[in-house]
């Protein structure tokens, strides 16, 4: 007795073609396929329509929906309207039909291409049209990546929804405009970051102010875009990962940024973060929400080791801290009874011994202190005296990169005449081989060997220049460093905010003990743009400085007083 036959309309749309809701392709399908199996008098078991999904994902709700009710028997017939709509991938296309369908005995029909599985499926017709549309999808995503940079370049938001912070423009919905309630959110995270509030504490923060999280801002202001009210729960359950998505996104320096992830593969979609040199940028295409300083100082916090102590507090001089002699950074110690931080000591000396490295021990108190004292003396002199200090400054970094410049160019003479050396071996090396002088056997064992020296030594020769013509900004770095720590001149306390926007690193020696036991270490505090400010090398004209700093300590203590 023949086996009564229960077919599965299957029906599919890619998210390039189709709409919100079901669209008139599926209803086409949906229309044809009803109409087919009327004609052939088929009973229909049930209608699966994936609505926006790509052919080459198999991960389709409805199609996984028709899956199980394959194994459940529930259906034991699928038709479609051509291949292309079961799927664009030839592979898993073929192993479904081929062999899976066989093995459940499920019949399979593609209408457009008259390909029943019930009359054998050996003919070369199912398996080229697979190739070709698995070929249409490689074609057809290519070309939609190629349009999306394409945009981006020119400074086309292209995202579907606008990140947190903004809205749409509703003249043009490729360009961002500041949405106000949700970009102070934004502009308060990025300052409490650089405040030292970490991931754990602000969360709490924001939760207690009752700040709605960016899925539920989202949908208080389009609460006709998700169905699922699963959306609306917690509203205001912020987690650590929303706080690092905002800080991490480059949006809010006004840029446009396509390609900051993509998938592993064509077929396997899981998505993996992009180096950055990938990415597509555009600048200056919409209002910023935060400055590149503050977004520095952020960033350089973010690179360090943060933990949070009892308090929901990070260390100020997380990351910045660092050891003499081996280069790690040195471990901070907490007093959890009192609650407060006592010393630093070598990382590597720590955790391995005297081996490796010595102590490099420093006290709390005495490295606070040290660097605020170094700040405000900068920032003083800086502001009173500005002439004199950027002449400091000058000098001595002029001395040191005219030590290094004169290096790299002495270098630099010796790679260009090694070059021109490797050019002329080469070519007599090739006039010889061209004239039989030696074999071509010879010729291609010596070759090679000179014509990676001749690459390595380009590549070092750009190094060389590159080098030598960064010499030239010494006063551009100077004179963005002096707006910066103006601000700082009577600080009473270090901040992580101060220490990240002024500070690269700060390197600590080992203590040196004289002839008579006294003790002492040396703190090399390398401020960003200028570098290390060494107070030895200053001019004869130093004492004048000095007075003014004095007499600018005294002015600050009868103005708090």
């Amino acid at each position: 007795m023949k086996e009564k036959e229960t077919a599965a309309i299957y029906c599919r749309l890619s998210q390039d073609d189709g709409s919100v809701g079901e669209s008139g392709s599926i209803q086409t399908q949906k229309t044809l396929l009803t109409q087919y199996c009327k004609e052939h008098q088929i009973e229909i078991g049930g209608y699966y329509c994936d609505d926006g999904w790509s052919g080459t994902n198999f991960e389709r709700p409805e199609f996984k929906r028709m899956l199980e009710d394959i194994e459940s028997e529930k259906i034991n017939l699928i038709i479609v309207k051509d291949l292309s709509r079961f799927g664009r991938e030839y592979a898993q296309m073929g192993l479904y039909i081929e062999h899976y369908f066989e093995e459940k005995g499920v019949r399979f029909i593609s209408v457009a291409e008259n390909i029943d599985s019930k009359n054998g499926i050996d003919n070369l017709v199912l398996p080229f049209t697979n190739v070709i549309n698995s070929f249409y999808a490689r074609q057809a995503s290519t070309k939609t990546k190629a349009a999306h940079r394409a945009r981006v370049k020119s400074g086309m938001f292209i995202g579907s929804r606008a990140p947190f912070g903004y809205q749409k423009d509703p003249n043009d919905r490729h360009h961002l405009i500041v949405d106000p309630p949700a970009a102070d959110v934004v502009r308060d995270i990025f300052q409490m970051f650089a405040d030292g509030i970490g991931y754990v504490r602000m969360t709490k923060i924001l939760r207690e102010r009752g700040v709605l999280n960016p899925q539920a801002y989202f949908n208080q202001n389009n609460p006709d875009y998700y169905k699922n009210s699963d959306y609306w729960r917690k509203p205001f359950d912020w987690h650590a990962t929303s706080v690092r998505a905002i800080l991490n996104n480059p949006v809010y320096l006004g840029k446009v940024v396509f390609g900051r992830s993509k998938t592993k593969g064509f077929f396997d979609k899981r998505r993996v973060e992009a180096a950055e040199e990938e990415w597509v940028v555009a600048e200056n295409t919409h209002e910023p929400l935060i400055t590149q300083e503050l977004w520095d100082t952020v960033h350089q916090m973010m690179k360090a080791r943060r933990r949070e102590n009892g308090k929901g507090e990070v260390q100020p001089f997380a990351g910045l801290v660092k050891c003499a002699d081996c280069g790690s950074s040195l471990n901070v110690s907490y007093d959890k009874k009192h609650g407060r931080y006592t010393g630093f000591s070598c990382w590597v000396y720590k955790n391995y011994g005297k081996e490796r490295c010595t102590s490099h021990a420093i006290g709390w108190k005495t490295l606070n202190q040290l660097v605020l004292e170094d700040i405000r003396r900068n920032a003083i002199i800086a502001r009173t005296n500005t002439g004199e200090y950027m002449d400091m400054l000058i000098a001595a970094k002029t001395e040191k990169k005219k030590t290094e410049t004169d290096r790299c160019r002495r270098e630099l003479k010796k790679v260009d005449k090694r070059i021109a050396e490797l050019s002329k071996i080469l070519t007599k090396l090739y006039e010889d081989a061209a004239l039989e002088k030696i074999s071509e056997e010879r010729y291609q064992a010596m070759a090679p060997g000179y014509e990676r020296e001749q690459v390595v030594l380009k590549e070092k020769r750009e190094e060389l220049t590159t080098e030598i013509a960064h010499s030239e900004e010494i006063y551009e770095n100077i004179e963005a460093f002096l707006p910066v720590i103006w601000k700082y001149t009577n600080i009473t306390e270090l901040t992580p905010h101060i220490l990240n926007e002024l500070i690269e690193k700060i390197v600590v020696h080992e203590k040196v003990v004289a002839e008579d036991g006294s003790k002492s270490q040396q703190v090399d505090i390398h401020y960003k743009f200028i570098g290390c400010v060494n107070w030895k090398r200053e001019p004869a004209s130093y004492e004048t400085i000095e007075a003014a700093v004095l007499q600018e300590h005294q002015t600050l203590s009868e103005q708090t007083a």
